[in-house]
């Protein structure tokens, strides 16, 4: 079946911006979201929530003209005698020359409240009627000012986002439909534009968690347009995230569409377009079923695609030989797979040969694989993905100078990556450094924006062999001196960055500047990589130096935002603090919208222990982005750690449990809530149940085991305790002087003094090299080392180090 991939840091920064420019993963659905002021379309994923949100001028509404002033002072003048009195101010008149209209005077005043609500009400009737003439800005200004006089108005907060969506602001677009939601849970519309909003932004969970309660509201009619819309939908997005058993559910759903529609209430035009969908056609469902073995509905949707011609023949003798194999007739399987074979066609790529190899081995015919494939292939040279394929089972069985043939002959006619990855995985088993980095400099080269995932999964096989690297690095450096110089920008770029995945950071600094001396009109993105390697490696003033250096490259200036966010990261960690706040003011006023610069303002008051310009900042995040869900839980967590810092640990608590009630599956939240209720020794068997769901998430978490291992140590059980505090102290993101502490605590409980001891001793070393230290940590350190020997109570705890709290990447 088709995969759904994103990718990770390493080569892909420098592969997409060699092309010049960034490649947004999406999933492969397109959900329909507002694009005019109360209509949702059906036709794809709306394009302003993959634009950056533009500057909202603020418009105020127009003031009352002076001259209907001055007309109402002279009509006071000059009106006869027992004539209505008109009062002072502004009046209404339809005509120059009609009677003022006299307000009603009411015989009850109005209370404040209703004022307010009248007010509001007159300023959400400006907004319509500016939206009725398209002055967008003005109609967004009086939405604003009515959603502040009336915040429980859930139809001002879904004008506010229709009009943010045309003005191309999808931020705020976000913002005000996550307050929609607030107030009415089972708006549909509305959780299908937040979906659509987090599917741009690459977050699948979040959009299906949204289309799912959407999918759910009891206010959608379970068989219409819209309800069916957000089952397709949901069948894309499980697809996408790899979830083969939900999406085949609403795959089997689409099936009963189209088998039966007099049960349904859509409209044809909608039904054709499903029907028509390649992504929700008959034979996609056909091959979701297949995927998932569901046999008999597979077979309904294969006949049904047969029947309106909505499927080729020969991908039809394919999913017949699928589902003979699952029937258990492999023989008559191979059949139907044989014709797809004879007629040379490539529609199912390599799974027609995965299929084939699958079917011999349940015929007991495991043997004949390679046979099969060398006569096919030489019927079928054209076939690289066949010639490729036939060359990797000759690698797996060793015949590495065969295999090596048919990728060279291939490749000097298709230059696919296929091939490139295949020879890199010859050379890769055999260790010959100079042809492996040879071939991986070529594929990089070659390799097209959606094939950097590959590379990179095939660069990391390389990098978890230490030796081979260590080969490739002295391949390179021969490559590099000799005459003429043989190694290419691709070769040194990927040589430093194996040597810095194997932690060899002063090779890979080396060949950072061969690339950059190699491709002068690269050397910003080689910077930009360099500073992030020695970021990583904790080297802040060299990454410091390296991203000024960055920022003078003009070919850089699209990415000084970026530049100055991880400078200001640089500067902070190494105690320039001053200039960390220059760097991120600066990004602020290039993207003042960047809710990510605005927390890291705050993030750098927070790790300067400037606690009160923290809390102000982070406060500001709040009020300003409440739709950037992953920003607003980092500055959950990081005044409620500053909270617990001041000792108003009541308050830092209440945060974490509105935030756990809020989500309770976030691991974030049970770690740190966890973490903090067992350092009051409060709740243990909650804590321990919340902690232990945040290590089966992340089970190599130094803070994260750290929590595990004082929980237990809290529950007094610690021999338990033991295993989880080794591990994280000895984990290079681990060993800091609280983790330390609690392993002396754990030492000290088992009796080993000797261990308690160097462990306490450990943490003091540590606690004292920080840049601003723990003076309490010290201090009990002070006493425990001062006091080991003697018998004393059970050890106070240390402030736990909650994630939210960290650099934001």
């Amino acid at each position: 079946m088709e995969h759904v991939s994103k990718w990770s840091l390493g080569l892909t920064a420098f592969r997409l911006r060699r092309d010049g420019g960034f490649r947004l993963f999406k999933f492969g659905l397109m959900i329909p979201c507002f694009v005019a002021i109360s209509v949702v379309s059906g036709n794809g994923l709306a394009d302003s929530f993959l634009k950056p949100a533009a500057a909202q001028e603020v418009v105020t509404p127009p003031p009352v003209s002076e001259v209907a002033t001055k007309k109402t002072a002279a009509s006071e003048e000059t009106q006869p005698a027992g004539s209505p009195k008109v009062p002072a101010g502004p009046v209404i008149q339809l005509q120059t020359l009609d009677e003022p209209a006299v307000p009603l005077d009411p015989k009850t005043p109005r209370t404040a409240a209703e004022e307010k609500q009248a007010e509001a009400l007159a300023w959400f009737m400006s907004g319509s009627l500016f939206e009725s003439r398209l002055e967008w800005k003005r109609a967004y200004t009086a939405y604003q000012r009515a959603a502040e006089l009336n915040p429980g108005s859930a139809e001002t907060y879904r004008k506010l986002m229709q009009i943010a969506l045309i003005q191309e602001q999808p931020a705020q677009a976000m913002s005000w439909a996550m307050k929609v939601v607030d107030l009415d849970p089972a708006d549909f519309e509305v959780l299908h534009t937040l979906a659509a909003g987090m599917a741009a932004q690459q977050k699948g969970a979040e959009a299906i968690k949204f289309l799912e309660q959407a999918a759910n509201s009891p206010t959608l009619d379970p068989l219409s347009n819209w309800a069916i819309r957000l089952q397709r939908d949901l069948a894309i997005l499980y697809l996408a995230t790899g979830d083969i058993p939900k999406a085949a559910d609403k795959y089997e759903l689409l099936l009963k569409v189209f088998k039966k529609p007099d049960e349904f209430k859509l409209d044809p035009r909608f039904r054709n377009e499903l029907m028509n969908d390649p992504r929700t056609g008959a034979e996609r469902v056909a091959q979701v079923l297949l995927d998932a073995e569901r046999v008999a509905p597979a077979r309904e949707a294969l006949e049904l695609a047969v029947k309106t011609g909505k499927a080729s023949r020969g991908n039809v003798n394919f999913y017949q030989a699928k589902l003979l194999l699952l029937e258990g007739k492999p023989a008559e399987a191979l059949v139907e797979l044989q014709k797809y074979i004879d007629a040379q066609r490539q529609s199912k790529g390599r799974e027609a040969y995965e299929l084939l190899s699958q079917i011999l081995s349940r015929s007991g015919l495991e043997g004949e694989l390679i046979d099969r494939l060398t006569a096919i292939a030489e019927k079928d040279q054209r076939n690289s993905t066949l010639q490729f394929f036939l060359a990797e089972k000759l690698t797996d069985r060793g015949d590495y100078e065969k295999a090596e043939k048919i990728y060279e002959a291939s490749l000097k006619g298709s230059r696919d990556l296929k091939g490139y990855l295949g020879l890199s995985r010859l050379y890769r088993k055999q260790k010959v450094a100079d042809k492996l980095l040879d071939t991986l400099g070529r594929g990089l080269s070659q390799a097209p924006p959606d094939g950097v995932d590959e590379i990179e999964a095939e660069f990391e096989s390389v990098a978890k062999d230490r030796e081979l690297v260590g080969l490739v690095i002295d391949a390179g450096r021969r490559q590099a001196t000799a005459e003429p110089r043989e190694l290419t920008f691709e070769e040194a770029y990927l040589v430093a960055k194996l040597a810095s995945q194997g932690e060899q950071i002063d090779a890979a600094i080396e060949f950072f500047r061969k690339a950059k001396e190699i491709a002068p009109d690269r050397g910003g993105i080689v910077l930009s990589d360099l500073a992030e390697m020695l970021l990583k490696a904790d080297r802040y003033a060299d990454a410091a130096q390296v991203l000024e250096e960055a920022l003078e490259e003009p070919a850089m200036a699209d990415r000084k935002p970026n530049l100055l966010f991880q400078l200001s990261q640089a500067r902070e960690m190494n105690g320039n603090t001053e200039g960390a706040l220059e760097a991120i003011d600066q990004a602020i006023r290039l993207i003042p919208q960047a809710a990510v610069l605005q927390f890291q303002k705050g993030w750098i008051y927070y790790h300067s222990r400037n606690f009160e310009k923290a809390i102000a900042q982070f406060e500001t995040v709040l009020r300003d982005f409440p739709g950037e869900t992953r920003i607003v839980r980092q500055c959950q967590f990081s005044l409620s750690n500053i909270y617990v810092m001041q000792g108003d640990i009541p308050r830092g608590e209440a945060i974490l449990e509105k935030v756990l009630e809020e989500d309770p599956e976030d691991i974030s939240v049970n770690n740190d809530l966890g973490y903090l209720y067992a350092d009051q020794g409060k709740n243990l068997e909650k804590a321990e149940k919340m902690i232990r769901k945040a290590v089966a998430a992340e089970p190599e978490n130094a803070a994260y085991l750290d929590s595990l291992g004082w929980v237990l140590f809290k529950l007094g059980k610690y021999e338990e305790a033991l295993s989880p505090l080794e591990k994280a102290a000895e984990m290079r993101t681990g060993g800091d002087g609280t983790i330390y502490e609690h392993l002396g605590d754990v030492y000290d409980k088992l009796g080993r003094a000797a261990d308690a001891q160097k462990a306490w001793a450990k943490a003091m070393e540590k606690s004292r090299a920080e840049r601003l230290p723990d003076e309490k940590l010290l201090k009990r350190l002070e006493e425990k080392l001062g006091t080991a020997a003697k018998p004393k109570e059970e050890a106070k705890p240390a402030g736990g180090k909650p994630q939210g709290v960290e650099p934001t990447s």
